[in-house]
């Protein structure tokens, strides 16, 4: 397929997630503010439609399928642009039960698509950024990955996984000019926690609604209450990836590698939370930290 030079100069990215939330923010604002080539993938073309009317070029496709299908998806891209830069994994949905009352085919169905989607689409990517020695990679988790929290334990482990593998991927990669960074974001003003979604888990133990009820409650009260601009999020990954853009043709290439971050936490209450998980842990360590053993 034939590639004009106008597409070899412009940025390529590839946004999971991309009919809705923070995924579409970030496709959008990647073609707004950098001129980008943006791929925006999500389940159905009639849901990417306002991406697509914003200048992405819509590839239907659900994460959580075959990894044939994901590998054609990105062997499509490479097909048309002759290069990947940027793979962004936003998509994620949010499945609401106690532990016990979760289903083995619940808990595959989420970690299909929180986990094991974006390890396809990075393991299809990878062999290209590899080869040619650059590349970003970023891994959108939330708040849930940092602690377990009760009605939310077995999507929060689905997190807690991609972020596991993002840590270990980003020692991987970065001697070979990968980078890797791991967003955990806040509370944003999403469809997240709205029908669809967020899904409940069919089981339904009376035992834990007192346990689980505050939550739920919590939750609807905050469904488009959220502090999070979801724009802004995307507007911080997007200046991230065009400084160290710059920094890289300006062969400035020690500052470059400090500007991608590992850890990124977007929203004003997502710091307070990471701390929060931090000392309850620190402080249980600490606890038995002279025990002789």
């Amino acid at each position: 397929m034939f590639v004009t030079f106008d597409e070899v100069q412009r940025p390529v990215w590839v946004v999971t997630g991309a009919s809705s939330g923070v995924g579409q923010a970030i496709a959008l604002e990647a073609v707004q503010s950098l001129d980008a080539i943006v791929f925006a993938i999500g389940r159905t073309e009639e849901a990417l439609k306002p991406a697509a009317d914003a200048g992405c070029r819509a590839v239907p496709l659900n994460v959580a399928g075959p990894a044939e299908a994901v590998t054609a998806s990105l062997n499509y891209v490479l097909a048309s642009v002759g290069k990947i830069d940027v793979l962004v994994n936003a998509a994620g949905y949010l499945l609401e039960g106690a532990v016990e009352e979760t289903s083995d085919d619940e808990a595959l169905d989420v970690f299909q698509t929180n986990f094991f989607g974006p390890l396809r689409l990075i393991r299809a990517v990878l062999p290209h950024m590899r080869r040619v020695g650059r590349g970003v990679i970023f891994n959108i988790a939330g708040a849930d990955a940092y602690e377990g929290a009760p009605n939310a334990g077995v999507y929060g482990a689905s997190k807690a996984a991609l972020a596991a593998v993002t840590e270990a991927l980003q020692r991987e990669t970065d001697p070979l000019g990968v980078r890797v960074c791991l967003v955990q974001l806040g509370h944003f003003r999403t469809p997240f926690l709205a029908r669809g979604h967020r899904l409940r888990i069919a089981e339904h133990i009376e035992d834990y609604d007192m346990v689980l009820t505050p939550p739920r409650r919590s939750l609807n009260a905050l469904n488009g209450a959220q502090p999070g601009d979801p724009r802004k999020a995307a507007r911080v990954i997007v200046d991230l990836y065009a400084a160290a853009r710059d920094r890289e043709e300006g062969d400035d290439v020690d500052n470059n590698n400090n500007q991608i971050p590992f850890l990124l936490l977007l929203g004003s209450d997502a710091p307070a939370a990471a701390q929060t998980a931090l000392e309850t842990r620190l402080e249980s360590a600490r606890r038995y930290e002279e025990t002789d053993l």
